[in-house]
């Protein structure tokens, strides 16, 4: 299917189940930048090459908060918005699979961690997206992975643990108790068993903001992972801008470029826009 065909798709999902943040693992798209596709906005980061890449699809409603975007490379891609209490900083990650060594996978880290001091300091509130390669399992660890893991822990999720230890983060879709249906975010084809390798990161003090964690099986977004889906309860602000001319990009001459290839990771984040959004009259 072309690129415009699986960005309806993802537009489609997100209208389902009110998502207004979304986030994308190997996009496949070279080089960096933005697309407007009707209600939303495409933030993404690729290489020189078509391979792996990162994305960030935003409702026009978030649009407005955006205060800042860092396209990285084609495994790291961060979006910072306005919010109250505090700002936000939301990143979404794809990590080394275990095919390459540990030193691919520090570097990773290193960048992230880089992006957190820069722009995640303070008060600001992280939540990072991604499929990180790796297994923290059901087994708890101090405050930052719950009994509600899946799994048994492997080399990379203790490498992610360790992260969140340094950085103050925790693992949300541990902590909320659900059927295994609805933890689990890949299965190998023709493979009965089922695997956590998607999660959701935040900021330690800001956890209660966290209010349910889960996956969708049943979600058409043609891949072999599961969406999974947080909501977080916050409040953008509305930045106002002076206007000038932007460029409008052509999906159907984009698609005619390149192929949309295989979403492997989305993932939602739903932003409870509270009163603001009602006065827009949404």
């Amino acid at each position: 299917m072309n690129q415009a065909g699986k960005l309806q798709n993802l537009e489609t999902e997100m209208q389902k189940n009110e998502g207004s943040v979304l986030g994308v693992s190997e996009v496949w798209w070279k080089g960096q930048g933005e697309i407007r596709s009707g209600d939303y906005t495409v933030y993404y980061s690729g290489g020189e090459r078509a391979e792996r890449g990162v994305a960030i699809v935003v409702h026009k409603s978030v649009v407005r908060s955006v205060v800042k975007k860092i396209a990285c490379n084609d495994r790291i891609i961060a979006l910072k918005l306005k919010a109250e209490p505090v700002d936000i900083l939301i990143m979404q990650v794809y990590m080394p699979t275990s095919e390459y060594e540990d030193d691919e996978v520090e570097k990773v880290y290193d960048t992230i961690e880089e992006i957190l001091q820069e722009d995640g300091r303070g008060d600001t509130n992280s939540i990072i997206l991604g499929d990180w390669n790796s297994i923290v399992g059901d087994e708890p660890y101090q405050n930052i992975v719950g009994s509600h893991g899946l799994g048994r822990r492997n080399h990379r999720g203790q490498m992610l643990i360790d992260f969140c230890e340094r950085n103050g983060l925790i693992v949300t879709n541990t902590w909320f108790k659900k059927p295994k249906r609805r933890i689990y975010t890949w299965k190998a084809p023709g493979d009965w068993r089922r695997h956590q390798l998607v999660y959701i990161l935040v900021k330690h003090r800001f956890r209660n903001s966290v209010k349910d964690a889960k996956t969708l099986p049943g979600a058409d977004i043609d891949s072999d992972h599961n969406l999974l889906v947080a909501k977080f309860r916050t409040r953008l602000k509305n930045i106002i801008r002076f206007q000038k001319h932007r460029r409008r990009w052509d999906l159907e001459k984009l698609c005619a470029v390149e192929q949309y290839k295989i979403i492997h990771v989305i993932i939602y984040i739903y932003i409870l826009l509270l009163n603001w959004l009602v006065n827009l009259g949404r």
